[in-house]
């Protein structure tokens, strides 16, 4: 931000040390601050010098002229210049200046600088405060901004937190910031007129679904962002406190409060249901009056400029030197393409970049909620593919122009009309007779049930439903309603591929999927080019539902060392020893981690190693049961169990294929394991080993197959009811990596484990996909083309469907 400030400083001491002559537009508010309205703002300081500042909706330009030659320029994006104040400490002068970001955020920065007639000392620039308030004081600024918890929407925080900036000895100390319960504080200030009232959440669905169609945008995102922003609130119940007393002097954009309940934000610029604030780039005026007027008390039109606002934001991705990227092909009626248009709703605040801020970045969030609220199974935006970089205003920007999801698409079921066809994509979807959950049952239709729309839809009185009902009829004839969120005008089998470019990337891929919007508590970090101990760590991740990342054995790879700080763990595991994984990668990850939340599972061994595993999940679960298996790398029987393992916290032990390993023994001896379910063939695991653990525990099985990949069916079909299955995950069975990385997140949706070939797919896995897959299950393909090629991945799509 040098070159910016250094430029706004020449501006400062221009109108500080040579005083206003005469001006346009530039005018001194209620605090004796100069205000920088929207539009153009000039200030004549002599015969030959000006000042110009434009503040336009997306860009802010201040020139320097001298006789009409132009001496400085800069050019501020998506930022308004909007304060300049003066303030003496210590017999000094210093200039603070304000800017908010573009957005309903409405982020607030300031620069303190020295002036004197021997020039201009660059003091301090602040961070950005979402939604903040301020107040200029004899020595300083006093920041005031929301504290938010997980499901607060942006006008209901959990908090405030303020903060002073003292200006002394030529520096800004940052005061401690002191955070207050909003809910502890009592009121007895000014009495409020509650001359409005909000309508019913039928009534707002409704509004929300229609302004949405109305422009072409899926009524899933708007409905979203409204309730992210105001809880689908457009007045307030009760006025909080902090909006009586603080919004009252009109100055950096603020607004008054009015006396009456209509919803203003804790910034006081955020009006309504959208919290709506572009009245900032209206000149002042009965014009601007009235909208304001206008965005208070009428919630449609409030919505519609909410709309708009995010049309216009949708459209920072077109041109030459677009603000945001365009996902996939554009399409404004994919619900998963609108990622950067909600954040530029927001604003392309610090705070939004999803790899610093996984899991408050504002277009995060919005997902999240309508995942929960629409019940749409939404694709998580693969935030590992990002490369964001900030500009010198600390505007968030992206290395490149356009990103493609490889997972599937969803196209909004809520803008299904009368004469369109769609089809079920749940196991069983309810048809009932009314557009309610309380309407009685008519049939219940399984995945792939083609329907025909023959009516308009129905919302939901409620804010925490936000699907809509749609009126339907089958090939057969029946009719009734059924759920938006439960059709799909598309594939009603969603593939969803995750892969790198290696199997360390695809790990990640795995983790930034699985985990996105859930915050681990662990990691387990294994060792990707012989990950044999990775096998008996898959369960220890899924036990502690954290995800499997895989790494090289002397380095920490780079991705992973990214997704690693996005999730950002409170405890890792490392499997294996030093020579599995190297000293270097223990001190790369304690250099990221404090030292005692890193954590080495190793023995002499492999086998000793999955004792150890064995003996954390001990630690952490009642363990009566084991699953024994063979520690040779290159089998693949012992891929199949580990999602199940995990998800019912039964250890993996590893053992010699003619003899029990002393370390398995030991286990099973110590933890008075009562029962022992060996993995693979006898050629795998031989007889000797079953007769050992059968003088060992009360009660031992095998679990196998004839062929390679047959052992892997035989354990889904034994664990697994063919009739419950809504996910299976596919990997190529014969290279273990990709298939390790998975096994948490498989276990952690209680989804099987199909093993195939990379070119192929198996015999027995061909029948097996044919006649026990009556749910249609979604796909999860671990690694890419080369793992599994693509006439393979459309094979076992046909055999689903």
């Amino acid at each position: 931000m040098k070159k910016q400030v250094n430029k706004l400083f020449v501006l400062a001491v221009a109108i500080l040390a040579l005083g206003l002559l005469s001006f346009e537009q530039v005018h001194a508010d209620e605090t004796g601050a100069i205000t920088f309205d929207f539009g153009k703002n000039n200030v004549e300081l002599t015969d030959t010098l000006s000042i110009e500042v434009v503040n336009d909706e997306e860009n802010s330009t201040i020139r320097i002229m001298d006789s009409g030659e132009e001496l400085y320029r800069e050019d501020l994006s998506l930022v308004q210049v909007t304060n300049l104040y003066q303030v003496n400490v210590e017999n000094e002068t210093y200039g603070i200046i304000t800017y908010r970001y573009d957005g309903s955020g409405n982020g607030l920065y300031f620069d303190v600088m020295k002036l004197s007639s021997s020039g201009v000392e660059e003091v301090y620039t602040s961070e950005v405060f979402e939604r903040a308030t301020y107040a200029v004081t004899d020595d300083g600024i006093t920041i005031e901004y929301p504290e938010y918890e997980e499901d607060d929407a942006m006008t209901e925080p959990s908090g405030l937190v303020e903060q002073h900036f003292k200006i002394k000895g030529n520096q800004v100390e940052a005061g401690q910031a002191s955070l207050s319960d909003i809910s502890l504080e009592k009121d007895a200030s000014a009495q409020v007129n509650y001359k409005y009232k909000n309508p019913s959440y039928a009534e707002i669905n409704k509004i929300l679904t229609e302004e949405a169609l109305n422009a072409g945008i899926a009524p899933e995102i708007v409905k979203a962002i409204a309730y992210q922003e105001s809880n689908w609130q457009q007045f307030w119940n009760e006025v909080p406190s902090r909006v009586k007393n603080n919004c009252k002097v009109t100055d950096g954009k603020k607004l008054a409060w009015d006396g009456t309940n209509a919803l203003l934000g804790y910034d006081c610029i955020g009006i309504g249901i959208m919290q709506v604030s572009n009245h900032m780039y209206k000149k002042e005026g009965p014009e601007k009056d009235q909208y304001i007027k206008k965005l208070k008390e009428d919630i449609r039109f409030n919505i519609k400029e909410g709309i708009r606002i995010l049309q216009d934001k949708w459209k920072y991705k077109n041109g030459s030197n677009p603000i945001i990227p365009t996902v996939n092909d554009g399409d404004p009626m994919v619900i998963e393409n609108w990622y950067f248009a909600i954040m530029a709703y927001n604003g392309m605040l610090p705070r939004n970049n999803p790899l610093a801020n996984p899991y408050t970045a504002y277009q995060e969030n919005v997902f999240k909620r309508l995942r929960d609220l629409t019940l749409i199974d939404i694709t998580p935006f693969p935030t590992h593919t990002l490369e964001p970089y900030k500009l010198a205003n600390e505007q968030l920007r992206f290395r490149s122009n356009k990103y493609e999801m490889t997972g599937p698409q969803h196209y909004s079921s809520q803008s299904l009309k009368k004469g369109d066809t769609a089809y079920t994509n749940t196991r069983s979807l309810n048809l009932r007779k009314g557009p309610s959950t309380g309407s009685d049952v008519v049939a219940s239709l399984p995945k792939g049930t083609k329907l025909t729309v023959t009516g308009e839809y129905r919302g939901n009185n409620s804010r925490v439903n936000q699907y809509v009902w749609l009126p339907v009829r089958t090939n057969s004839g029946q009719t009734g309603w059924v759920s938006s969120s439960y059709v799909t005008a598309g594939d009603y089998v969603d593939v969803y591929p995750l892969e790198g470019q290696n199997r360390f990337e695809t790990s990640v891929a795995i983790t930034n999927h699985g985990w996105h919007w859930e915050q681990p508590e662990y990691a387990v970090i294994g060792r990707g080019d012989l990950p044999i101990d990775a096998l008996t760590g898959s369960v220890l991740a899924s036990s502690l539902d954290g995800p499997l990342l895989l790494t090289r054995n002397d380095r920490l790879t780079p991705a992973v060392e990214q997704e690693l700080k996005r999730i950002q763990p409170k405890y890792v595991y490392i499997l294996g020893g030093k020579g599995a994984i190297s000293a270097n990668v223990e001190s790369q990850l304690k250099s990221m981690f404090k030292n005692s939340r890193v954590e080495r599972l190793q023995a002499d061994l492999r086998y000793g190693t999955a004792a150890k595993v064995a003996e954390v999940i001990a630690s952490k679960n009642k363990v009566t049961e084991v699953f024994v298996t063979t520690g040779d790398e290159k089998s693949s029987d012992p891929l199949a169990i580990a999602p199940y393992a995990g998800e019912k916290n039964i250890p993996i032990l590893l053992t010699n294929k003619k003899k029990l390993s002393d370390e398995a023994r030991n286990f099973i001896t110590k933890n008075k394991i009562s029962k022992v379910t060996i993995i693979g063939g006898k050629t795998a695991v031989s007889a000797n080993v079953e007769n050992e653990l059968k003088k060992l525990v009360g009660k031992v099985e095998r679990v196998s197959g004839k062929a390679r990949f047959d052992t892997g069916l035989a354990i889904i079909n034994k664990y697994y009811n063919k009739n419950q299955l809504d996910d299976i995950f596919v990997a190529q069975g014969m290279d273990i990596a990709d298939a390790l990385s998975t096994a948490p997140l498989a276990a952690k949706k209680g989804s099987p484990l199909v093993l195939t070939l990379s070119d192929q797919v198996p015999k027995s896995v061909n029948t097996w996909l044919k006649s026990n897959t009556p749910t249609k299950p979604d796909i999860y393909f671990l690694g890419g083309n080369n793992a599994i090629q693509n006439k393979v991945r459309n094979n076992i799509i046909n055999l689903v469907k």
